[in-house]
């Protein structure tokens, strides 16, 4: 076949003009999606954040009950146990040695802060209020997946205060955020207690969970006048391990 004076076929691909973005368009969408970001992102986080202390909490929880059920095979029940005969007892050292520690695998034990090699381990209620002159931290025991753990018996009223920092030295170090509050109950009578294990602070005081929230003394909430912040762990047990949507995060 002869082409031969006939013009070559016209590709109308190549001669289509490919029309693109401007410069206003684009940093019009990139404005867009830096506004929805900015937006969502902080409920990401929030969301991620929530998930995360309820897993470490909850473990700590399940961690403890396995100790002390591993102690009570020992030592006996927990009832009979030799716990401080006086409030704010230093030697409280003593007696989580002997009935804790030799059952929490890898754990590390700290006199005065000499594990720390940064700054100081400052404690904060959930109000924001310092927390330093109820929660004396004269022995804590770090975990070995880095939790601490530290204790303040209060005798007359028949109980230690267990708290653990689910992130050690990590902040915020605020009871309520990181920071949570059990009852271990050493007398028969307490309140008619018919067992001694860890019991989150106030989860069997307060009928409902607003209580949790609103009371003016240990509430959850930023405003309690006291305490602020020690029902928290309570709520989150008490709301089948979920931090509830009116949680003060």
């Amino acid at each position: 076949m002869n082409f031969r004076g006939r013009g070559a076929p016209e590709n109308k691909l190549l001669n289509r003009k490919i029309k693109g973005f401007t410069i206003a368009e684009v940093l019009i969408t990139l404005g867009i999606i830096g506004i929805i970001a900015s937006m969502t992102m902080p409920m990401i986080i929030a969301k991620y954040q929530k998930k995360v202390t309820v897993e470490r909490l909850k473990k700590f929880y399940s961690v403890m009950m396995n100790v002390i059920n591993l102690s009570e095979s020992e030592n006996g029940e927990m009832a009979d146990w030799d716990f401080p005969k006086e409030s704010y007892d230093k030697s409280i050292d003593k007696f989580f040695q002997r009935y804790y520690l030799p059952y929490l695998k890898d754990a590390k034990e700290c006199y005065s802060a000499n594990c720390f090699t940064k700054e100081v381990y400052a404690i904060k209620y959930l109000n924001g209020q310092p927390a330093d002159g109820v929660v004396v931290v004269n022995y804590i025991v770090k975990t070995n997946d880095g939790m601490y753990i530290y204790l303040l018996p209060n005798i007359p009223a028949g109980y230690i205060w267990m708290f653990v920092d689910i992130n050690a030295h990590q902040k915020p170090n605020q009871i309520g955020r990181d920071i949570f509050v059990f009852d271990v109950y050493g007398h028969p009578n307490y309140l008619n207690r018919k067992n001694y294990y860890l019991k989150f602070w106030g989860s069997n005081y307060y009928k409902t969970t607003e209580d949790l929230i609103s009371t003016n003394n240990y509430g959850c909430n930023e405003s309690a006048a006291d305490y602020s912040g020690f029902l928290c762990g309570a709520l989150i047990f008490r709301s089948g391990w979920k931090i509830p949507d009116n949680y003060p995060w």
